[in-house]
C-alpha cells in the first residue's frame, strides 16, 4: 500500500513539475511573494520627508509645469510623482500602488537578467545551465521579498531608488539581448531595437537618482565577463553608453546644491549638519557595507534612522575587520573570474554578482561625504548583485555536493524557499511599522535613543495631528540632545505659533536663524510669527530676506503679500501674490488671497475671476467661496453672493466669518429674518460682525 502511494505521489509530482518550472508559473510567484510582503502598505501615509518630494514641489502639483524644469535632477522621478498627483492628489493608495508596481518589474528583470546570462556563449555550456530557471527564480524571490527593500518601497518618496533600479536592469536585459541576437549585424532591426530600448533606459536612469552613474560600469563588466566578439566592436557599442555618464555632472552643474546634498535623501525639515570629511567618510563606509552584508544575511533592528558613529581613523579594529573582510569578498571575486579563465563558467556569475554590489554601492559609500551615512534603501540596487552571487553560489555548492550527498540541490531549494518565505514575513512585520508616523517615529526612537532627528521626527508626527503639546515635548528633547539643531528650534517655534505663543515662537525661530544665517524657511516661519502679533514691518523684513536667501520659495512671496495686505496696502499685496502665483500656479491659496486683495482694492471683477479660479484649483476651498461671496455681495449681487457663503458655510461650518457674511447679504437683500439668524449664530461663535448685526436688527424692529 505505502509503495501504491509512493508511486502515486511520484508519478502527481512528475505530471505537475514541468508547470512549475513555466516562467509563467515563476512570474505568478514573484507576484504573489510581493502582495504578501506589502498588503499592509497601502494606506501607509506620507513619511519623513515624502511631502518636500511630492505635495510641495509647485511642479510636481501642477504638471503643467514640468516642462520647465525637465532639466533638473531627478526629473523623471518628479515626473512620475506629477502623474500621480495628477489622478489621484495626496491620495497616498496610487502612490503604494505605482511603488509596489516597479518593485515587481524589478523582479521580472532580475529574474530575465539571470536567464539571459545562461543564453550568453560564456554561460551557455556551464555546468549551471541546467540550474538557470531556479537560480533565476530565487533571485528574484529573494530580492522581492527581502525586507531591507521596505524603505525603497514603503516610503514613497524613495520611488527615486526603485524607479532608477528600474531603468538601470531595463538598461542590462535590453542590452544583453540584443547582443544575443547579434546587434553588431546591421540587418538585424530588431536587436538595434532593443539596443536602443538600452540606451534611452540609461538616459531615463541617470535622470532619476544618482545611482545610475554606475550603470555604464556595469554593463561593460557584463560584456567582458560573459560576451565575446571583436574588441573595437564591443568598444564601439558601449561608447554610447559609457557617455550618458556625463548627464549626471552636466545636470549637477546646472544646481546650486553640492553633490552630496543630491546624493542625500533627507529633506531640509529633518537634516543634521555634517563636517564628516572624504577620509572618515569612507573609513566608515567600510563598516556601513559590512552592516549592510549583514542587514542582507540577517534582517534584524531595521531601522530608519541609524545611530551609527564615524570613525576619525582607519586604525581602529571595527574598520581594519570590516576593510579586510571586503577585501577578501573582493578576492573571492577576482579568483573566480580568474580560475574561470581557461573554461569560464559556474563561478563567473558569482563573481558578477560581487562586483556589482560593490559597483553600485560606490556612489553612495565612497568618498562622497552625505549628511547620512546610512540608509537601508541605498541597498535597493546592490542587493540585486548580492543575491544573484548567492543563489548562484548555492546551486553551485550543490552541484559540488551531489556527489557526496544525493540531496544536496533538493536542501539548496527548500532552504531558498523557506528563506524567501521567511524574508517576505519579516518584511510585512516591518511594514507595520510604517502605518503611521507616530509608530515610525517611536521605533526609531528606541532603537535610536540618543539621535535627536528621531525626538524631532515624532515632533512632526505629532504637529501634523495638531498635537501641539506633545509636538513641543518632542522638539524640546530634540533640542536637549543637539543643542545646535536649528531644525528643532524652527519646529518648536512652529508649535508655538500654532498655539497663539507667538513671542515665545519668535525666540526659538531666532534661535534657528542664528544657527542656520542662511536658511530661507527660517525666516519666513519667523515672519509669520511677527505678523501674529501685528508686527507688520518686521515680518515685511524676514519675509523678504527670505525672498533674498531663496527667489524660488513662492510661500515668501505669499506671505509678503499677505503681510502688505494686513496693513491696507493692496497694490503691493498684489504684485506679491502675483509673484508667488507665477512660481506656483496651482496654488488655490495664493489666489484666493489675492482676489481678496483685489475685493479690498475694490476691482471686484477680478476678485471674482480669482476666486472662481481658485475654486477650480480646490473644490473645497471654503475661503474661496466666502471671497468670491464678498466681492459679488459689493457688487449688488446678493443671490449670488447668498450662494457662495452657503457653500463655503457647508464646507466650513465652524467658521463664524461666513455666517456674518450670508447674514450681511441677507440683509441687503432685505430677508432680514435670514439675516437675523446667521448673525446669532455668528454671535454665538464670538463674531463681532455678527453681534453688530443683532443690534442693528433689534433695534430696527424696535423703532417699527
Amino acid at each position: 500500500m505505502n509503495t501504491q502511494l509512493q508511486n502515486n505521489a511520484q508519478q502527481a509530482v512528475s505530471r505537475w513539475l514541468p508547470y512549475f518550472k513555466s516562467p509563467l508559473v515563476h512570474g505568478a510567484l514573484i507576484i504573489i511573494l510581493c502582495l504578501a510582503a506589502y498588503s499592509n502598505t497601502f494606506h501607509v501615509p506620507f513619511q519623513f520627508d515624502d511631502p518636500r518630494s511630492i505635495s510641495e514641489v509647485p511642479f510636481v502639483r501642477d504638471i503643467h509645469q514640468f516642462p520647465n524644469l525637465i532639466t533638473q535632477q531627478r526629473a523623471v522621478g518628479f515626473l512620475t510623482f506629477a502623474l500621480d498627483y495628477w489622478f489621484h492628489g495626496t491620495d497616498v493608495v496610487g502612490y503604494h500602488i505605482v511603488n509596489l508596481v516597479i518593485h515587481i518589474l524589478n523582479a521580472f528583470l532580475v529574474y530575465a537578467l539571470v536567464i539571459l546570462s545562461f543564453r550568453t556563449p560564456v554561460l551557455k555550456e556551464s555546468q549551471l545551465t541546467k540550474h538557470a530557471k531556479p537560480i533565476a527564480l530565487f533571485s528574484a524571490l529573494l530580492f522581492a521579498g527581502h525586507p531591507i527593500q521596505t524603505q525603497a518601497v514603503t516610503y514613497i518618496a524613495q520611488r527615486f531608488a526603485s524607479l532608477a533600479t528600474f531603468f538601470f536592469l531595463l538598461s542590462l536585459v535590453a542590452y544583453v539581448w540584443s547582443r544575443i541576437r547579434d546587434v553588431t549585424n546591421p540587418s538585424n532591426y530588431r536587436a538595434l531595437i532593443w539596443y536602443g530600448v538600452s540606451l534611452l533606459s540609461a538616459v531615463l536612469a541617470m535622470k532619476t537618482k544618482e545611482i545610475a552613474f554606475t550603470l555604464p560600469v556595469v554593463i561593460a563588466l557584463y560584456e567582458f565577463l560573459f560576451l565575446e566578439g571583436a574588441v573595437k566592436k564591443r568598444i564601439l557599442l558601449l561608447l554610447p553608453l559609457l557617455l550618458t555618464m556625463i548627464i549626471i555632472p552636466l545636470t549637477l552643474l546646472g544646481t546650486a546644491r553640492p553633490l552630496g546634498d543630491m546624493l542625500g535623501d533627507i529633506g531640509e525639515v529633518t537634516k543634521l549638519q555634517t563636517n564628516v570629511s572624504r577620509g572618515e567618510y569612507l573609513i566608515t563606509e567600510f563598516t556601513v557595507i559590512v552592516t549592510y552584508l549583514r542587514l542582507l544575511f540577517f534582517p534584524v533592528n531595521q531601522n530608519l534612522d541609524y545611530d551609527y558613529p564615524v570613525f576619525k581613523s582607519f586604525f581602529v579594529p571595527e574598520v581594519v575587520f570590516s576593510f579586510l573582510l571586503l577585501l577578501l569578498i573582493l578576492g573571492i571575486a577576482i579568483y573566480l573570474v580568474y580560475h574561470d579563465r581557461r573554461s569560464p563558467g559556474a563561478g563567473r556569475l558569482t563573481a558578477f554578482g560581487i562586483f556589482w554590489f560593490f559597483i553600485t554601492l560606490s556612489v553612495e559609500s565612497s568618498v562622497i561625504p552625505i549628511a547620512d551615512v546610512i540608509f537601508e534603501h541605498r541597498l535597493y540596487l546592490p542587493s540585486v548583485g548580492f543575491f544573484i552571487a548567492v543563489t548562484s553560489a548555492l546551486f553551485w555548492g550543490g552541484d559540488w555536493l551531489r556527489a557526496r550527498w544525493a540531496k544536496a540541490e533538493q536542501a539548496v531549494v527548500i532552504a531558498l524557499a523557506a528563506a524567501a518565505v521567511l524574508f517576505a514575513s519579516i518584511a510585512y512585520a516591518r511594514n507595520i511599522v510604517w502605518k503611521s508616523e507616530e509608530s515610525l517615529w517611536e521605533d526609531v526612537i528606541r532603537k535610536s535613543p540618543m539621535k535627536a532627528r528621531g525626538y524631532n521626527g515624532l515632533g512632526l508626527a505629532y504637529f501634523n495631528k495638531g498635537n501641539y503639546d506633545k509636538a513641543i515635548d518632542a522638539f524640546g528633547k530634540a533640542i536637549a540632545l543637539h543643542p545646535a539643531y536649528g531644525v528643532a528650534f524652527n519646529n518648536i517655534g512652529n508649535s508655538y505659533f500654532r498655539v497663539g505663543h507667538y513671542n515665545r515662537a519668535i525666540e526659538a525661530q531666532t534661535e534657528a536663524i542664528a544657527l542656520e544665517p542662511n536658511n530661507a524657511i527660517f525666516y519666513d516661519n519667523r515672519g509669520l510669527s511677527y505678523a501674529g502679533i501685528g508686527a507688520y514691518d518686521r515680518a515685511i523684513d524676514d519675509f523678504s530676506k527670505a525672498i533674498s536667501l531663496d527667489p524660488t520659495y513662492a510661500k515668501s512671496y505669499h506671505n509678503l503679500g499677505f503681510a502688505y495686505h494686513s496693513k491696507g496696502m493692496y497694490g503691493p499685496a498684489i504684485e506679491e501674490y502675483a509673484k508667488a502665483i507665477a512660481l506656483d500656479p496651482g496654488n488655490a491659496i495664493f489666489r484666493s488671497n489675492r482676489g481678496s486683495a483685489y475685493a479690498a482694492n475694490g476691482e471686484y471683477e477680478r476678485a471674482i475671476k480669482d476666486q472662481t479660479a481658485a475654486i477650480a484649483l480646490d473644490p473645497d476651498l471654503a475661503a474661496a467661496y466666502n471671497g468670491r461671496g464678498t466681492a459679488h455681495g459689493l457688487q449688488g449681487r446678493y443671490d449670488e453672493a447668498i450662494a457662495d457663503f452657503t457653500k463655503a458655510i457647508s464646507l466650513d461650518p465652524g467658521n463664524s466669518l461666513y455666517y456674518a457674511g450670508r447674514g450681511v447679504a441677507f440683509l441687503r437683500a432685505s430677508r432680514r429674518t435670514e439675516a437675523l439668524a446667521d448673525f446669532e449664530h455668528a454671535c454665538n461663535m464670538g463674531n463681532k460682525t455678527g453681534c453688530r448685526g443683532v443690534m442693528q436688527l433689534k433695534d430696527y424692529k424696535n423703532q417699527k
